[in-house]
């Protein structure tokens, strides 16, 4: 079984009212707010389009959640009720295809009890296999102790914590337009701080059944695992634990756009068998998201790894997060 666990559905219904608010502000309701485009292809949130992909692909399940940079530049209501329409629109979907698709529900921490009042309703009505968050909340770290309760009922429920990067506006060199850096680069440095804030901010230590599954392969950390060593010298103090017990509950899903095999390559080594996990991003890309779904499954394919680590990685790990039968 190949199970993508981290691809994005938006229904007509979340991409008006995402869209709309970012043309009010485009007029100069608030300019500054967030990125001036959300484009998706339409034809995502017909089941028969994407049962088409996943059937050319090879894909037997696909959890499906919200890419949260559609809640950037929303007031804290605004958001929770994107995040409300979308967790219905999804839980719709997966309902009508048991056996396809699994919810992942989107949760806005901006306004911390709306956001308990959601995950408890996903929990309870929605069957919510685990939860997106952005990966800052309009600057605020994941470490603030106001989200603690957020993480006791993940954690009392066993449903990880995925994260998906966002925007932020602390570097105007990396502004989106026009040449998209922060959505090729930004991200991935906010998914590292987003979990290195999780970990030196004691949370991991608080709440150490937690699982995360950090998109892009883990960010930067793969590739710079050296240097964060040895800066660990000079840390070391700080943690209770010795680092690498933290990373045994964190999870990389492989998108990375179909990168060179290397760079695979490296998630793997860093992660190892039992925490890396089969991502698309669908149906962002070419395509429409399916070049994504086929790159990215190729990318993991091409590992010379034993046969039962390849089923680990393509659908075991996730299945067992998901609590996929």
């Amino acid at each position: 079984m190949i199970v993508d666990v981290f691809c994005h559905l938006i229904s007509s219904a979340v991409g008006s009212i995402v869209e709309n608010g970012r043309r009010a502000r485009q007029r100069g309701v608030n300019a500054e707010a967030g990125p001036r485009r959300f484009p998706f292809p339409r034809q995502n949130e017909d089941p028969e389009a994407r049962l088409s992909v996943m059937e050319r692909c090879g894909i037997d399940v696909q959890a499906v959640s919200l890419t949260m940079e559609a809640l950037y530049g929303f007031e804290p209501a605004e958001a929770a009720e994107i995040c409300r329409l979308s967790n219905n629109d999804n839980y719709a979907l997966c309902k009508a295809y048991p056996k396809r698709f699994v919810n992942v529900c989107a949760i806005s921490l901006l306004d911390v009890p709306s956001a308990m009042t959601e995950l408890h309703r996903s929990i309870n009505e929605l069957d919510c296999r685990a939860v997106v968050v952005a990966t800052n909340q309009n600057g605020k770290g994941l470490d603030s102790s106001e989200y603690f309760p957020f993480y006791e009922v993940l954690v009392e429920h066993d449903l990880p914590l995925l994260l998906h990067p966002t925007y932020w506006r602390s570097y105007p060199l990396m502004d989106e337009e026009p040449w998209m850096l922060m959505s090729r680069f930004g991200w991935p440095l906010d998914t590292t701080q987003a979990v290195w804030r999780l970990i030196f901010g004691g949370v991991l230590d608080r709440f150490p059944s937690l699982k995360i599954v950090m998109h892009h392969l883990g960010g930067m950390f793969p590739y710079f695992a050296g240097r964060i060593q040895f800066g660990l010298m000079r840390l070391r103090e700080k943690l209770p634990r010795d680092m690498s017990e933290y990373w045994k509950k964190i999870y990389g899903d492989s998108c990375l756009s179909g990168g060179p095999p290397e760079a695979y390559a490296c998630g793997y080594a860093f992660f190892g068998p039992d925490r890396v996990v089969y991502g698309s991003d669908y149906p962002f890309g070419p395509e429409s998201g399916e070049t994504f779904v086929r790159m990215n499954l190729s990318g993991l394919t091409s590992l010379p790894i034993p046969a039962e680590d390849m089923e680990k990685i393509t659908g075991g790990n996730a299945k067992r997060l998901l609590k996929i039968a």
